[in-house]
Order: structure tokens, then C-alpha cells, then sequence
């Protein structure tokens, strides 16, 4: 098992099948709140539906299109970090994340998305990273915004999940 170490609680992991059960258990643990932002919820339900977004991460991962790993603090799987959208022609992607409830409110994501921007930046030659949340989702925007992320504009019913047209706040940070 490949871990990436951020600090001395915090580490990345390349998320394996086995780990279906866990991410299905913070899923279940927070799929109220996380059903507020994250429209792929509605689609979790089973340890394989986690099976198979594991496999197809992998997958893409493989082709260079996708990177994704699981956040480990303490040891224990916390969430998840990915990096998508990605666009090698023009050196720029997306970073999107989830943390289970419990441990918000610490640092933990701020510091995930710092470690992600240093791999993308270096490893992956990208130029520019953007994070793309709901303009209600303060947490979010919060990291985006404690990261030095620009605020680059809202984009008006840019998103349509839980049966509404949503606004989101679109952040960019330039590797310069």
C-alpha cells in the first residue's frame, strides 16, 4: 500500500476496493449534508457501487485523466481528494474533496488541498487549478478562499442537482 505523508496525522492513500466498506460508512454517516453539495451521493448506496468508483478511478488514473486518493488522519480513512476536469493541453484541472463531519472545523482539508496543489503543480505540470463549489457551501468556499484560491466569479444556474439550478462560486489558483 503506497501512502503519501502530509504531516505527522495526515497522509494520502491510493484508495484500493477493500476500502469500499469504510467510504461507504462515512458516506452513510454524512449523506445529509453531503447530498446538500455533492450530487453523486444520491448515487452511493452500496459497498459496490463504492467497488466500482474505486475501480474506475484507477482506471482513469491509469489513462492520466483522473488522480484521486483517500485522506488518511490517524491512520483512518477521512475522505477523499481528487483532481479531475484535467486538461493536459492546457495544463489545468479541478480539485474537488469530501471530509466525514466529525473532523471539519480542523485544518485537515486546508491542509489535503495545500499537499494537492504542490503534486499538481510539480508532478503533474499543471498551470492552473480551480475549485468549483456552490456559492452556499461556506466550508467549501472557506478552503478554497484560506488556500489564497482567486475568486474568479459566480456562475449563475450553473449546476442542476436536488431538483434546483444552482449557483457556483468558481476559485483558480496559477502554479506562477
Amino acid at each position: 500500500m503506497f501512502v503519501h505523508k502530509v504531516n505527522e496525522t495526515l497522509a494520502f492513500k491510493l484508495p484500493e476496493e477493500r476500502d469500499a466498506t469504510n467510504l461507504l460508512e462515512l458516506i452513510e454517516a454524512n449523506r445529509t449534508e453531503f447530498g446538500e453539495w455533492l450530487p453523486w451521493v444520491k448515487d452511493s448506496f452500496s459497498v459496490n457501487d463504492e467497488k466500482a468508483f474505486i475501480k474506475n478511478g484507477r482506471q482513469r488514473m491509469a489513462a492520466n485523466s483522473f488522480w484521486f486518493a483517500a485522506i488518511l488522519y490517524k491512520g483512518d480513512i477521512a475522505g477523499i481528494i481528487d483532481l479531475h476536469q484535467i486538461n493536459h493541453n492546457h495544463h489545468r484541472c479541478q480539485i474537488g474533496y469530501w471530509l466525514t463531519g466529525s473532523l471539519q472545523g480542523n485544518g485537515i482539508m486546508t491542509a489535503a488541498v495545500r499537499e494537492l496543489e504542490t503534486i499538481a503543480f510539480q508532478e503533474l505540470q499543471m498551470n492552473r487549478l480551480e475549485i468549483l463549489a456552490d456559492v452556499r457551501n461556506k466550508k467549501s468556499r472557506n478552503v478554497a478562499e484560506r488556500r489564497g484560491f482567486h475568486l474568479d466569479g459566480l456562475l449563475k444556474q450553473y449546476a442542476f442537482y436536488n431538483g434546483q439550478f444552482r449557483d457556483m462560486a468558481l476559485y483558480s489558483k496559477l502554479k506562477s
